[in-house]
Parts: structure tokens; C-alpha cells; sequence
């Protein structure tokens, strides 16, 4: 949500930097060095967050507009205005050399990685500042600004993230996510009570006020205002970022023999389970992981295949099936389009079973390939992020890089399978197509013919017209859309509620309608710009 109502008589264009900024004899050096570079917006937002939000706030800017460098000038500010004499930075272990490097090399800032160390500015991962004795010296100490990146992890007041934030003392805080709301309202009433507490109220009138269903609010106006003392969210179209273009290309992949009999044989099994377990009101996530499995690669499924006791005696059959295939189609395709580009490549895929299989069979016909995964040490992260920088060649990622990472540097992408939730796309897309890419980005989404994969990419390309073009909604749209249920759950209804393919596509395209109905609503509700 935005609070566009808020911000009408907050000054758009015009600005000097100069007279504004108390920072700004500071800053301009570090710009005119070029190793600093600050679009308008970012210069409007920290004076935002600063002067009418007190210091305290959500930043909620959409992936690729630059969060770091907003709060790197947020921080200068508030030093050289004698707000902050020392700071507290907590982030994903993952990020945490990133944004040393970044606040080192764009700002001239030292950040201290020791509580042994002397200075006024300190970054830790946030795993490692929960843990004993760092947990108890961090709360020790007043902090006049703490910062936590990919804060939509503190939405749950129940988890350890949660506590050690809300534990800390300090003067101002400020949460940065791209995703301040993911499913329920009650998690941006989360956030913004760590922010300011006391904001909305107590739970019971805030829910009273504004929440009609767990996810529809029912005075959109008034939370909106009410979110302007406390959010800043730029969108790229409203900041007239002009990034190059998105390139989508389509690569439909003819199954062999083999994967389409463990195809057509695993789905038809899934199905009847899913009937079976509807109908005595058990879970069905199993089944949707096994179904994404089966559309990303034999490696991804086969673990989960050999659990799956309630298959009885057609087990053995699939897993010998399923281990019979040794080169899938998929991976012969992608295998075609690295030689053929011959310039760095992202390949994302939700299983690092899926990454390691196709990275081997990369090197095997000498293509360097590294897989990036969440098991990655901070120090390793960053030596292989340099190598795919220097070196090129292909990086293979699992959803961990799909957030956080900046790989402007590479311009070409491929999706090797589709998540469910269009929201992790548009984080993988963001890692290339962000501040700093100056080469159209190409895209290529691979998808296995007449399958569910297939399916799915039209529901995306075709209705939601997710790679066509900058969706600045649509995590708005999807939460609308899941008023009715999640989103995978809808997709899987879908495709086993009917065994009959048309009638499936059927209901496909009128999920791709009600979207798109509902991207017209809110656009006809949206508030005038400013």
C-alpha cells in the first residue's frame, strides 16, 4: 500500500541539495568521486523518513530502487544534524559483506564487525546478533538508530528476530523491505508497531478499524494516510526510473519418452491423492511440492519420491523410472544456450538438487558453473560472487539469492522452473534489472510442453503479463487474489480438481481474468498523483 494522500504536500522536484542537506558537503564529495550516485528520490526519502517521520519508519521501496544507498544518506544526515552518534546495522548473514562493501566504497563509512571495536557505526548479521554473549552486549548498549534489512523476517512477533529487535534500546529504528505485507494485515501491524509503537492502536481496535478479512482491509483510505506517518514506498513507475527494457523469450522443451511417462504416471497418482486427502480434510502441501519437483528435475524429485510411502506398490516403478533419465531434455536446452551466449549467465531454480545437477552437466562439456545456495558461508558468498563477476560463466541460484544480491554486471536470466508465487519472480528478475543495469535484460523462461509448467507460464506471460512489463501492484493483486485462498493452493485446485486438460485451462483463464480484474479495480480506486 502506498500513502500517496500523505505525501500531497511533501515537495517533488526543485530541490537543492545544498540548502537541505546538512550532509551535503560530505556527500557531494563522495559523487563527484563517481563512486556514489544518487537519483532525486532517494535524496527525498531519507529527508522523508527524517523530517516527517522523526527519524523512524518503514522503507518499502520496491526491489532495485536502491534501499542501501537511502539509508547510507539517512545516516549521514542524522550524524551531521547530531542525531546519531552510533548506529546499529543488522542483516541477512548472506548480506552482510555487501553492505560493508557498499557502505565503505559509496559513503567512505567504517562499519565495525567487533563489539571489541571502537567507532560509531556496527553491522552484524541478525543470526549472529540473537546469539549468546553478542545478544547481551548489543541490548547493553542505547543506540541512537538501528537499521534491519529484509525486515518483512520480523513479521511474526513469536520469532527470535522479532524479540531481539523489539529488545533493543534505541532511539530510532528503521526497517527495510520491499514486502512489508505478505499475507495477512496483521503482519504490517507488527511492523509498524516495532517502528512506533502505539501507532494503530492497540490489536483489537486496529483490527476492529481496519481489517475487514485476515486480508482485506476495509477503510483502505484511512490506512493508507495513517500509513504515511510511518511508511515511504517508491514505486519505479511513480520515480521515473527509465531502467532498459525486459527482453522475455520462451523456451518450450519436448519431454523424451521417459520423463513423460514419469510425468503423466506421478501427476494421475497425485491427483487421486489429492481427491483422497480432500475428502478426509488432510494437507495438501506435500503434493504441491512434489508436482514442482516433478516439473524442475528428476534430481529435485527423486528425495522426496522415495518418502512417499502412500504411493504403495507403484514406488519402486517411478524412483526407477525417475532415476532411468539421465540427461532431462530441460538441461540439454539450457546446456545449448550458455555455449551459444558465451556471456555471464543467472540460472535460478527452486532446488539446489536441480542446481547441482545441471551445474555438473555445464562442466562436463567445459562450461564453468558455481552453485549459489543458502548453505554458503558470508566469506564464500562474496569469493563466489567475485568469480562470476571476473570470470563469467553460469551461476546457478537457489531462492537465497533471489533477494538481496546485486548483479547488475549480468543481463541475461534464466528461469529453469517457474515458482508458484509470482512475487518470487519478480525478486529473482530484480537481482539484474535494478539501478545500475545499463543492457536490456533478457529473460528466458523454460517450461516443459503440455504439462502444468506450461500451464503456468501462460497464466503469467499471457494474463498477469508479469515479464512484459514492471508490475508495480503486484503484490497487492495477489493478496487481493488470495482472499479466496494462497495462490498455490488456487493453482493446484485447478490442475487436480479436473483430470480434463481444456476445462483446467478454462478455470486458468478466468484466475488470469479475476487478476486482471482486480489490477483494474485498484486502479480505478488508486488516488490521484500528487
Amino acid at each position: 500500500m502506498e500513502a500517496r494522500e500523505a505525501e500531497a504536500s511533501w515537495p517533488k522536484e526543485g530541490q537543492n541539495w545544498a540548502m537541505r542537506l546538512v550532509s551535503w558537503p560530505y556527500l557531494e564529495t563522495w559523487i563527484g568521486e563517481g563512486t556514489l550516485k544518487v537519483h532525486p528520490y532517494q535524496f527525498e526519502t531519507a529527508l522523508r523518513v527524517i523530517e516527517r517521520l522523526g527519524g523512524s519508519g518503514i522503507l518499502a521501496d520496491e526491489v532495485g530502487l536502491g534501499k542501501t544507498v537511502e539509508t547510507g544518506i539517512i545516516l549521514a544526515e542524522m550524524k551531521a544534524r547530531g542525531l546519531v552518534d552510533n548506529a546499529l546495522i543488522l542483516v541477512p548473514a548472506g548480506l552482510l559483506n555487501q553492505w560493508v562493501e557498499e557502505l565503505t566504497s559509496k559513503f567512505g563509512f567504517s562499519p565495525q564487525r567487533s563489539a571489541r571495536d571502537s567507532g560509531w557505526l556496527w553491522i552484524y548479521s541478525i543470526d549472529a546478533a540473537k546469539r549468546s554473549p553478542l545478544c547481551e552486549q548489543l541490548q547493553c548498549v542505547w543506540w541512537d538508530m538501528v537499521v534491519v534489512d529484509e525486515a518483512h523476517h520480523l513479521k511474526n512477533p513469536e520469532t527470535q528476530n522479532y524479540r531481539l529487535v523489539a529488545s533493543l534500546w534505541r532511539r530510532h529504528l528503521l526497517l527495510l523491505t520491499a514486502t512489508p505485507m505478505e499475507n495477512r494485515l496483521t503482519e504490517l501491524y507488527n511492523l509498524v508497531n516495532l517502528v512506533k509503537p502505539g501507532a494503530f492502536g492497540s490489536y483489537l481496535k486496529f483490527y476492529r478499524q481496519f481489517i475487514l478479512e485476515t486480508r482485506t482491509p476495509k477503510t483502505v483510505r484511512q490506512l493508507r494516510r495513517l500509513l504515511g506517518t510511518v511508511m515511504v514506498r517508491n514505486r519505479r513507475v511513480a520515480v521515473g526510473l527509465n531502467l532498459p527494457p525486459r527482453q522475455v523469450e520462451l523456451c518450450p522443451v519436448e519431454l523424451s519418452p521417459e520423463e513423460r511417462e514419469l510425468y503423466e504416471r506421478l501427476t494421475e497418482a497425485l491427483r487421486h491423492e489429492y481427491h483422497r486427502r480432500l475428502d478426509r480434510d488432510q494437507t495438501l502441501l506435500p503434493l504441491i511440492a512434489m508436482q514442482r519437483e516433478l516439473c524442475s528435475s528428476p534430481a529435485a524429485l527423486i528425495p522426496t519420491l522415495a518418502r512417499q510411502e502412500w504411493l504403495g506398490d507403484r514406488l519402486q516403478p517411478l524412483l526407477r523410472l525417475a532415476r532411468s533419465i539421465q540427461r532431462p531434455r530441460k538441461v540439454t536446452a539450457v546446456i545449448e544456450l550458455a555455449a551459444a551466449v558465451r556471456e555471464p549467465l543467472l540460472i535460478f531454480s527452486e532446488y539446489r538438487a536441480s542446481c547441482q545437477a545441471l551445474a555438473e552437466a555445464l562442466e562436463a562439456v567445459g562450461i564453468p558453473a558455481r552453485v549459489f545456495d543458502g548453505s554458503l558461508t558470508p566469506r564464500a558468498r562474496k569469493a563466489l560472487i567475485e568469480w562470476f563477476r571476473a570470470e563469467g560463466g553460469v551461476l546457478l541460484s537457489t531462492e537465497a539469492g533471489g533477494q538481496g544480491l546485486n548483479l547488475q554486471f549480468c543481463h541475461r536470466l534464466v528461469n529453469f522452473d517457474l515458482p508458484w508465487n509470482p512475487m518470487r519472480i519478480e525478486q529473482r528478475i530484480g537481482r539484474l534489472h535494478r539501478i545500475g543495469q545499463t543492457r536490456p535484460v533478457d529473460i528466458f523462461n523454460f517450461y516443459a510442453v503440455d504439462t502444468i509448467e506450461e500451464d503456468i507460464l501462460r497464466l503469467l506471460h499471457e494474463k498477469i503479463d508479469l515479464f512484459r512489463q514492471v508490475v508495480g501492484d503486484l503484490d497487492v493483486i495477489i493478496r487481493h487474489l488470495e482472499r479466496r485462498g494462497s495462490f498455490q493452493s488456487r493453482l493446484l485446485d485447478i490442475f487436480f480438481w479436473e483430470s480434463d486438460r481444456e476445462r483446467s485451462r478454462a478455470a486458468l483463464d478466468r484466475l488470469g481474468e479475476e487478476f486482471l480484474a482486480v489490477r483494474r479495480r485498484l486502479g480505478s480506486q488508486a488516488p490521484s498523483p500528487d
